[in-house]
């Protein structure tokens, strides 16, 4: 090998563990304007590991022995707030004399909450405590991060929607009402999401409501796309679909360990 193939391998290795050093840089510096807990965790992870790799290059002890820490600070959040038991979060049941405390949570987030639930008013609350269903907040500590509504099915003729009561007409004839239960929104803010929560919603409502024979997850409206990924994601099937909903179910035997 010549002078000059020896100073285009080296000039190249140092090209890579440059562009090494700029991603672990750029991971780092993109985590910090997450909003969400996960994807920031995730993405200081990819730089700590960039920048691990980059000290060993290099040869720098202080590079290798600092992100090392990282790694392991973030690896140790991450598995924190995913494992259910670890992340702080819980369900509680809100009756309806807090309405009013749940309609300024559901104010703060509503434009937020909308893009996932395009159907959604104020009018769906009433629903949910006319039909003797819950309201379960979901809390961190004494601060609310989530909301989801739990009702049965409506008795014909009292909902005034034409699309929603072609829905529950629909559920009735093909699908029964008893022990069937709807969840119209279950909604939690940016940050919390990823956090495996739907399965901490499914314990706080067996044991609120008992077991049943399944869950008929969010009726969701077509452009809801992004919610009907993470319903799939999360093992629910389709169960019906009328022109203005299409509806999800993922059965519920008392075992909510799937997502």
């Amino acid at each position: 090998m010549t002078t000059g193939d020896n100073f285009v391998t080296v000039a190249t290795m140092l090209d890579i563990t440059e562009l090494i050093g700029y991603g672990a840089s750029f991971f780092v510096a993109i985590s910090l304007l997450m909003s969400s807990f996960i994807a920031l965790r995730v993405l200081n992870l990819i730089g700590a590991v960039a920048f691990v790799t980059y000290g060993v290059l290099i040869g720098s002890i202080p590079i290798l022995i600092t992100n090392s820490f990282i790694m392991g600070i973030n690896i140790w959040f991450l598995l924190r707030m995913t494992r259910k038991d670890l992340n702080g979060v819980r369900y509680i049941p809100v009756h309806q004399d807090r309405r009013g405390q749940l309609e300024d949570f559901i104010e703060d987030v509503e434009k937020d909450l909308v893009s996932f639930f395009p159907d959604f008013s104020m009018d769906r609350l009433h629903t949910t405590f006319a039909t003797g269903g819950n309201v379960y907040a979901a809390m961190k500590g004494l601060m609310p991060i989530g909301i989801s509504l739990v009702h049965p099915v409506p008795a014909a003729g009292t909902e005034e929607r034409p699309e929603l009561e072609e829905l529950y007409c629909r559920i009735r004839a093909a699908l029964g009402e008893e022990e069937v239960l709807l969840i119209p929104v279950d909604y939690v803010t940016k940050k919390y999401r990823g956090l495996g929560l739907v399965d901490q919603l499914y314990q706080a409502i067996l044991e609120q409501e008992g077991i049943f024979r399944g869950i008929l997850a969010v009726p969701v409206a077509r452009q809801a796309r992004r919610h009907e990924r993470f319903l799939r994601r999360h093992g629910f099937v389709e169960a019906l679909n009328t022109d203005a909903y299409i509806l999800y179910s993922r059965p519920v035997d008392g075992d909510a360990s799937r997502s």
